[in-house]
């Protein structure tokens, strides 16, 4: 046996063997009293298979779901793109956060801390100029006019569209590719004629982005790049 596991023997357990995974994927077999080593064994090693890819994707999502830390060297994404960060403290310039020369640069004694701060500061500016220039655009091709267009801090939620037409995005979205960015901004102008996500709403979508599709897929596969 290639799998490690502890053994929990119960005496009002009749029949059934089961297993179960723990957050820190440790294998734990439940079992009635008696049950021979033998049997447990085998019942561990049919389900082998099942065991390795339910413990290896839970590795996956720790390590996508892990909160940055603000570190040399640690990637952060920009239109699509990941770029590298560097930290560092200089007392006689200027504290915050620059991009330049494809990475980023973070003045500050206490990155950890602040490093957040810092980088939503400097995401929402970016998010401001480019998802207004991109709005600007498709309302003039779409013939769609917002009462206005406001940048949030959503962290599930990449916009929205209020029953009085005013759009909302997460300045999250300034992390994923361009065409993505046009496709969320389309999807929302398409609510001021169509508020719902009915099939109408969807063939709108389709006329001006056939690949529509696959954007969704792609922000459903890359909600971890988002995460702060």
């Amino acid at each position: 046996m290639n799998i490690n596991y502890t053994v929990k023997r119960s005496r009002k357990r009749k029949r059934t063997i089961s297993l179960q995974i723990s957050d820190n994927s440790e294998l734990v077999i439940a079992a009635p009293y008696f049950t021979p080593v033998a049997e447990i064994n085998r019942f561990v090693q049919e389900k082998q298979n099942w065991i390795h890819k339910t413990i290896q994707k839970r590795k996956e999502d720790s390590i996508k779901n892990k909160s940055k830390e603000y570190i040399t060297g640690e990637m952060f994404y920009y239109l699509g793109e990941s770029f590298p960060l560097e930290t560092f403290f200089e007392q006689n310039e200027r504290k915050g956060l620059v991009f330049w020369g494809n990475r980023f640069y973070l003045n500050t004694a206490d990155a950890a801390e602040k490093g957040m701060f810092y980088f939503v500061s400097w995401y929402k500016k970016k998010a401001k100029q480019h998802i207004r220039q991109r709005v600007d655009f498709y309302s003039s091709e779409l013939k769609l006019r917002a009462k206005n267009v406001k940048i949030t801090s959503a962290e599930k939620r990449w916009g929205s569209c209020s029953a009085d037409d005013n759009l909302s995005f997460s300045f999250r979205l300034i992390m994923a590719p361009p065409d993505i960015i046009d496709y969320v901004i389309v999807h929302e102008l398409m609510h001021i004629k169509e508020k719902n996500h009915s099939a109408a709403f969807w063939k709108l979508i389709e006329a001006v982005m056939p690949e529509y599709k696959m954007h969704r897929r792609w922000l459903k596969d890359n909600n971890h790049k988002f995460i702060l």
